[in-house]
């Protein structure tokens, strides 16, 4: 007996037709072909997906395209800061506002703490490490004073230490600044899921007649909540007031305000904090705006209950984002931590503020 023929069943060919006509069908819609010499696969949706920054345009850059050779981005001549013997000068570590994910609508904290000469010593000592990040961990971005230079990459191994392996934290540091027998760094440590910097907007000021022993260091941070033109930005000035010229130092404020409002970028909010070497009563009359706030009011800032030397100012004005809480934060208490304790970390205790995340917010 002879077998069927080798024609295949009708039903069984109709099948095989269907599943090349349709396995076509979902290679051409999900991947693409590149080259012609050497063709190479790659996904569609992998690459539509691949944005991992944005910038922030509505305000106008006052730093140049980087130089071709070095890379370094240039602040352009024709915006530099001319108020009061102040101008802008570089800042090494540029980017754009990089994205970030959506965070909680909750207000924003943001603090200021001087810490004494964190350098390699405390660094190394397991408690204060673990302190300094705990605290900072408490904030949205933090501004730091008297970080000993001795070391550029202490600022990057703290972070590590705060991050603790999931990289949610990033810095921004200044150059070295000061007398040359005792250098220091002013940074700012940031919560990248609550906020994002423009880092082609950092800058610090440049003091060709040293009447700031420190030069003080700004940079533009925006919520990381919404879109541009509803989520805050702000100018968030860090200052380190040397305590033997306080005087003369703190009579200078008006006039730092009044260079960075004119740095070309139109920001009308701004957030003045660091070591000032005086208290409110002091500093607002000095300021001499009725509008200006200050978010530490008669209360000290020191570990022994005695001095007030850090805060925080804003003009209430046109920072309506100042949600009217701010105050010292009691490391001590909240660690349980004794004095001795405290004291290897700094004899500061951190300064904040609350903000809302929405333009125009408040309270």
């Amino acid at each position: 007996m002879m077998v069927e023929s080798d024609r295949g069943n009708p039903i069984q060919l109709a099948a095989v037709v269907l599943l090349l006509v349709g396995g076509g069908w979902y290679f051409l819609h999900n991947f693409r072909i590149d080259g012609l010499d050497e063709v190479s696969v790659s996904s569609k949706q992998g690459n539509e997906s691949s944005g991992q920054y944005i910038s922030y345009t509505d305000v106008p850059s006052f730093v140049e395209a980087a130089d071709s050779a070095s890379q370094t981005p240039r602040p352009a001549p024709s915006q530099r800061v001319a108020a009061a013997d102040f101008s802008v000068t570089e800042q090494a570590d540029l980017n754009s506002f990089a994205a970030a994910p959506a965070p909680s609508t909750t207000g924003l904290k943001i603090a200021s703490w001087a810490l004494d000469g964190f350098g390699p010593t405390k660094l190394a000592n397991p408690s204060a490490k673990q302190n300094v990040a705990r605290v900072v961990r408490q904030f949205d971005v933090i501004a730091l004073q008297q970080i000993a230079s001795i070391e550029r990459d202490l600022i990057p191994r703290l972070v590590e230490a705060i991050n603790q392996g999931d990289g949610r934290y990033d810095f921004v540091v200044g150059p070295p600044t000061g007398p040359a027998d005792r250098p220091e760094q002013l940074a700012f440590i940031f919560d990248t899921a609550r906020v994002v910097v423009d880092r082609r907007q950092t800058y610090t000021l440049d003091d060709p007649d040293n009447q700031m022993t420190f030069d003080p260091l700004v940079a533009w941070f925006r919520a990381a909540q919404g879109l541009p033109g509803q989520a805050w930005t702000f100018s968030f000035v860090n200052i380190r007031v040397d305590l033997a010229r306080a005087p003369k130092e703190v009579a200078l404020l008006p006039k730092i305000i009044q260079a960075i409002r004119g740095d070309g970028r139109r920001e009308d909010d701004l957030v003045m904090a660091g070591l000032l070497q005086a208290d409110d009563a002091y500093l607002l009359p000095t300021l001499t705006s009725k509008s200006v706030k200050a978010t530490v009011r008669n209360r000290p800032t020191d570990i022994f209950g005695r001095y007030q030397t850090s805060n925080l100012l804003l003009d209430a004005n046109s920072t309506t984002e100042y949600m009217g809480r701010g105050g010292v934060f009691d490391y001590l208490g909240t660690f349980n931590l004794n004095l001795a304790e405290a004291e290897t970390v700094t004899s500061h205790l951190p300064v904040y503020g609350e903000f809302s995340a929405t333009e125009g917010g408040g309270y």
